[in-house]
């Protein structure tokens, strides 16, 4: 699927900018690429959770310090178009941000990322986002929370207990981020965030500080 949709947004994209055309037509030109773009993430993570779901997805795991991974993943978000859409608001404890993960940082900053995603994508106006890390004794507690209208409680049943029905919304990237998590060694966890919005808490082991040796 990946080769005719890189061409549909080839293509989208050239009729996008050309100023021959009247302004409805690169409009609609604008609306193919935009879809086109959550096909092409939606091809992604069904590829990457099928890898994960039967072991085809090697971990390609090292030593990771838990503080500059989250505050890169942070300014590029925040560099983001998604960025017009929300605000993100970081705090990490002095503690968590030594901590050394043995993490796969690619797959690893792939979960967060989709939440920050979802945060952004998910929510009809404007949301503050609260992205925090604290460690205790041997984990690391890193906190996704934002301000909007949060998980549908459709959402939260299909998550906790593994159940989806035909209305069930889609939870793909959600699932992505749990499997993820569980592959390093963690839990994540979704809930309603108070007094309002989405919280998810992925909650991964941290390994022997080498500079504590």
């Amino acid at each position: 699927m990946r080769t005719p949709l890189a061409l549909i947004l080839g293509w989208a994209e050239q009729l996008e900018q050309d100023t021959a055309l009247p302004a409805a037509a690169r409009q609609k030109a604008c609306g193919i690429r935009t879809q086109s773009e959550k096909l092409r993430a939606l091809i992604e993570d069904l590829n990457l959770t099928s890898k994960l779901q039967y072991g085809a997805q090697p971990l390609r795991c090292r030593p990771t310090q838990a503080g500059p991974l989250l505050r890169r993943l942070a300014a590029e978000f925040c560099d983001s178009p998604l960025a017009a859409r929300c605000t993100v608001a970081l705090e990490i404890a002095p503690d968590a941000d030594k901590a050394i993960l043995d993490a796969d940082a690619a797959l690893l900053a792939r979960a967060v990322e989709n939440l920050l995603h979802n945060a952004a994508c998910h929510n009809p106006g404007p949301v503050q986002v609260q992205l925090s890390a604290v460690r205790t004794g041997k984990t690391l507690r890193i906190t996704i929370a934002d301000d909007g209208a949060g998980y549908p409680s459709a959402v939260l049943h299909a998550l906790q207990t593994g159940e989806a029905g035909e209305d069930t919304p889609h939870i793909l990237g959600l699932h992505v981020v749990e499997q993820i998590i569980r592959a390093h060694g963690g839990t994540a966890a979704f809930a309603r965030n108070a007094p309002r919005g989405a919280k998810a808490v992925l909650v991964l082991p941290v390994t022997e500080d080498p500079a504590a040796r």
